[in-house]
């Protein structure tokens, strides 16, 4: 195989694959231990189902008794029933597909390396400082607050790019209050605590994009992590490769219809004192089929100063977790990169 420059990296894994590779370069291929195989995977274990048809009428107490079960157990829950449209679940993913669709040239008019960039086109978090890349391709956006001169800043192709796009974001947001009030109610805080400790509130949507690894036992789509923000709304298509770890597993989350999969971020271990984990994920790929997903992390304002309820803590709960300012917990993290829970750890008391 020719060798690649850098600059072909730049250009994306999809690229790499329209080049015909057969052998994954080396800058994608994971230490052993990383490796999907070196894992113990469960396919069997289903994660839990919040019906949320069923919270505005007389079986709230259970929905809300559900709810916390699964934040405390799996930190991870997929939602169904949730009244967010699903013609603008069908467009935004019709959207995915079409922007990576586009030539190499058009998709690198929106490349950044910079991990703190608004709008970006990429291929991995940190690719200037990772030595081991990730087999995907990714477009992330900020999506909050929603203004004119923000979508500006969005693709404008395809041509309807970004209506739909602000239609969806406008639909998150919607859905992530409505979680959120959820989330303090199973909690014992009053409804609006959790939306209110975000200040201003920040929302950004990441588009992946997994072409099909020529060998995916050798890498992943994206490695172990947990998200920084206090909760992302993720939307699959049918191909699956999301995995969560659990008890020294990592668990499929099989894809439903017309569902999101909704997981706890490293804000919300912080606020919950430890009550509700943020989950460790990735995402496995596979050598047939082309997988997307959309991802909203949905998190405070970065001047918003995080810490865990006061309401949470008592002499036999102390708390657990410094006071952090999500701003500078962000730029701390991105300076690291994404390492399974190596940050959250770092602002444990001591």
């Amino acid at each position: 195989m020719e060798e690649l420059s850098f600059e072909m990296y730049d250009a994306g894994v999809q690229a790499l694959c329209d080049r015909g590779v057969k052998k994954i370069p080396d800058k994608y291929v994971k230490p052993v231990h990383d490796r999907p195989s070196a894992g113990n995977i469960v396919l069997s274990r289903h994660i839990p189902i919040i019906d949320m048809s069923k919270v505005d009428g007389d079986e709230r107490p259970t929905v809300i008794q559900e709810l916390r079960r699964a934040c405390e157990e799996w930190g991870i829950f997929q939602v169904i029933n949730h009244d967010f449209p699903e013609s603008s679940m069908q467009s935004m993913m019709e959207m995915a597909h079409q922007f990576f669709e586009l030539p190499a040239e058009k998709k690198m008019q929106f490349y950044r390396s910079d991990p703190s960039s608004g709008t970006r086109y990429g291929i991995s978090y940190n690719a200037d400082k990772e030595a081991i890349l990730d087999w995907r391709d990714f477009l992330i956006q900020p999506c909050h607050p929603l203004s004119d001169d923000l979508v500006s800043t969005w693709p404008d192709i395809p041509p309807s790019y970004r209506e739909i796009a602000k239609k969806y974001s406008m639909n998150i947001r919607t859905l992530a209050l409505r979680l959120l009030a959820m989330l303090s109610e199973s909690l014992g805080l009053y409804g609006e605590y959790l939306a209110g400790v975000l200040k201003e509130h920040e929302q950004k949507m990441l588009i992946n994009h997994y072409p099909p690894c020529p060998q995916p036992d050798l890498t992943l789509g994206v490695s172990g992590h947990t998200d920084p923000n206090i909760i992302t709304v993720l939307q699959q298509d049918d191909v699956g490769g999301l995995q969560v770890l659990r008890d020294g597993l990592w668990i499929a989350v099989d894809p439903i219809p017309n569902a999101f999969v909704i997981h706890m971020g490293d804000q919300m271990q912080i606020i919950s004192n430890g009550k509700y984990p943020c989950v460790e994920h990735r995402a496995v790929v596979n050598s047939a089929r082309t997988r997307y997903s959309i991802a909203s992390f949905y998190g405070p304002s970065p001047d918003a100063i995080i810490c865990p309820a006061p309401q949470l803590i008592d002499q036999d709960h102390p708390p657990q977790y410094l006071q952090v300012m999500y701003g500078d917990y962000l730029r701390a993290f991105w300076a690291k990169g994404p390492n399974k829970k190596a940050y959250i750890q770092s602002v444990l008391m001591q």
